[in-house]
């Protein structure tokens, strides 16, 4: 077609799209109302409204005074008046003018079948007035008059895309986007032609096609914050995060303020708790009430870019192309389940077995279509309701109990490699995607230091002589800013050199509220994470036991030199595996012992192991047929020292008991002063071919 004027005329079609107008399915060209220089204005409709009715009172008059009735026949419109008439009623924008113009059209069509302006307006108007069928067939028919005209393809490709957005039909996805595809090859550099390609592309699981037609949108136009947003949604698809981070933080200041809102608020994934207090802080400090939410709610604290604010982006960028309703200025519920949790891993229309009808008090039944998306891994199934028939989705109406979807705590708690908001309101991956994950065991442990608390933090990944990892850690404090880093390379373990590798780190901090997060990296550019909130107290005067930490063996101690106190270098362990007939090893420290007349301390202290394997049963199986109980482990003893200080390393048999989880609890008295403290750790017993150490 080349390059085409607006101009009211059927000879030369108006450049038509139905595409994403700011995200949504909309007219790309909407039609200005006509001035009396482009067409026909409201004052010349109605005229010729008014001179119609007059010509029909004339023909009357003509009758009864016997003259011949062709002298009052007016003339009828030619194909050119009704196009015109037609671009004019749809400027009006009303139920009324869209009918008028939609006879119009279809007049204009009968008299000329092959006029492909005529055709491409009246499949546009057929499509916004929800006549989907009666659209694809005269955009097929300008389709067969010229396969090569690039508006009848779009127009195709809309009409497809939402027969699939409703029926979920994935023949519709696959033609859609083949008429998508045609559209782009005719005309290569149209930016919305590329742009309509690559929310289906990712629907079809196909991020690196996607990829290529958003950066085919912006070549075709830099400057547009819809291609950046699509360039970023599909690098990000891919892994890509660096170029995900940049697009994105390049494209969303500039998108127009409803849809900056979607992109920038955290109510969808937020508690309650956190949005009230986001609402009640003044414009200038909610900024960084946001950057403290996304951070806390970062996987890897070591890297630059925020993951699961990037998965979020990505999901909102998806929601916003194919579910934003730009007149309404949001999406359905949809678009709302869609930017928490993803796409779901399967989707229903109209199940066999569902509610088709919804009741209103004692007004009566009325019908409805129902969408279910299920989020197996979340234990989790959702269910939508059309309850206008429009295609428009809401919650399910419900008295007895919230309509607001959550998942299974117990199934959220066995995703390890998921991260979840308060309330799993918001899920997100520890990983982008494309990454290659490594198992990673850490653990923090709270020692006090010369001055203040201690925080040690251990790592264990599996790994043999011949793999190259390292670690990087990073602690942030309570307003999440970065108060702590460091990197090392990982050794081999203790527990055991040939299958594990293991490092540890260790910062002297104030107390408070801490987040710490260490991410382990190997040369072929696999990743793992462990991330943890820790609290550190003050010092207190009394009697204080530090955290209670597995370890391979005893550990290492390194001698004091100068003004330095001895160090101990724990044998990292993680995970507290120990195997076969063991023995378990563990190490902590105890303060404030209060010495006597003569400068000796007296502690005693006792452990005790017992079972924490959790018992799934309901507790009618528990009660009838309770498990047998296994004995417990404990021992005591009393030691004498000088000091306050005590490091104490403690080795369990573990011989007689069963594969299982355990815990170990130590109790400690001094003897002199009278406090007590407790503290307990974990442990878990395998078998001698599963285990690290």
């Amino acid at each position: 077609m080349g390059a085409v004027k607006e101009r009211a005329d059927p000879k030369n079609p108006r450049p038509w799209r139905v595409v994403r107008a700011r995200g949504a399915w909309a007219r790309r060209h909407v039609t200005p109302p006509l001035t009396p220089a482009e067409g026909e204005d409201d004052t010349r409709i109605m005229l010729d409204e008014r001179w119609c009715a007059g010509a029909g009172m004339l023909f009357l008059l003509c009758g009864s005074l016997g003259w011949p009735a062709w002298a009052a026949t007016p003339s009828r419109p030619d194909t050119a008046s009704l196009y015109r008439r037609a671009l004019a009623y749809e400027a009006r924008n009303t139920f009324e003018s869209r009918r008028r113009a939609r006879e119009c059209l279809e007049e204009a069509t009968a008299r000329e079948p092959d006029n492909v302006s005529c055709q491409l307006e009246l499949g546009g108007l057929y499509y916004r007035m929800g006549f989907l069928k009666l659209a694809r067939q005269r955009f097929e028919r300008v389709r067969a008059l010229n396969p090569n005209n690039p508006e009848a393809r779009i127009g195709l490709g809309q009409v497809w895309l939402r027969d699939y957005l409703k029926y979920l039909d994935l023949g519709s996805l696959d033609r859609s986007i083949a008429e998508f595809d045609e559209a782009v090859r005719i005309r290569p550099g149209d930016c919305d032609g590329w742009l309509d390609l690559v929310p289906l592309l990712v629907e079809k699981h196909n991020p690196r096609a996607a990829l290529a037609a958003a950066r085919r949108a912006r070549d075709a136009d830099p400057a547009r914050p819809e291609a950046l947003l699509a360039l970023g949604h599909a690098a990000f698809r891919v892994g890509d995060v660096s170029t995900a981070d940049a697009a994105f933080r390049d494209a969303i200041p500039r998108l127009p303020r409803e849809v900056r809102a979607r992109f920038q608020d955290i109510a969808p994934v937020a508690s309650e708790r956190d949005t009230a207090a986001l609402r009640r802080l003044p414009p200038t400090e909610r900024e960084e009430f946001v950057r403290r939410f996304w951070k806390e709610h970062d996987p890897d604290l070591t890297s630059l870019e925020n993951e699961a604010q990037l998965e979020y982006w990505s999901r909102v960028t998806q929601a916003y192309f194919l579910f934003f309703n730009p007149r309404l200025r949001e999406w359905d519920q949809r678009g709302e389940v869609y930017v928490r949790y993803g796409p779901p891993s399967e989707a229903v229309y109209n199940p066999v077995g569902g509610p088709n009808h919804f009741q209103i008090g004692e007004h009566g039944s009325y019908p409805m279509n129902l969408l279910v998306w299920a989020y197996p891994d979340l234990g989790m199934v959702v269910s939508m309701q059309d309850r206008l028939l429009s295609g428009r989705y809401l919650r399910p109406l419900s008295l007895e109990q919230d309509p607001d979807p959550a998942p299974d705590p117990d199934s959220l708690a066995r995703r390890v490699d998921l991260l979840a908001t308060r309330g799993g309101r918001g899920v997100f991956p520890m990983f982008p995607p494309g990454a290659k994950p490594l198992e990673v065991s850490g653990v923090l442990a709270h020692f006090q230091g010369s001055k203040e608390p201690r925080l040690t933090g251990l790592v264990e990944v599996a790994g043999g002589p011949s793999d190259s990892l390292w670690a990087e850690w990073v602690v942030l404090d309570s307003t999440r800013h970065e108060v702590a880093r460091a990197q090392r390379t990982l050794s081999p373990s203790r527990c055991d050199p040939a299958a594990w590798r293991a490092g540890d780190f260790a910062a002297d901090l104030p107390p408070g509220e801490y987040l710490a997060g260490i991410s382990v990296h190997g040369r072929d550019g696999s990743r793992g994470i462990f991330r943890a909130p820790v609290h550190l107290g003050p010092a207190a005067p009394a009697l204080e036991l530090s955290d209670v930490v597995v370890s391979c063996g005893s550990p290492e101690v390194d001698p004091a030199t100068g003004d330095r106190p001895p160090a101990v270098r724990l044998g990292a362990n993680p995970a507290g595996r120990v195997s076969g007939e063991g023995p378990l090893t563990v190490y902590f420290e105890i303060y404030h012992l209060l010495p006597d007349a003569a400068g000796t301390s007296r502690v005693e202290f006792q452990y005790t192991v017992r079972s924490a394997e959790r018992d799934p049963r309901i507790w009618i199986q528990r009660w009838l047929a309770p498990r047998p109980s296994l004995p417990d482990i404990s021992a005591s003893r009393t030691e004498d020292q000088a000091g306050t200080l005590r490091r104490q390393f403690v080795t369990v048999p573990i011989r007689s008991l069963p594969v299982g989880r355990y815990r170990l609890e130590v109790r400690v008295r001094d003897v002199n002063s009278g406090g007590e403290a407790v503290k307990s750790v974990d442990f878990v017993k395998q078998a001698p071919h599963t285990a690290a150490g």
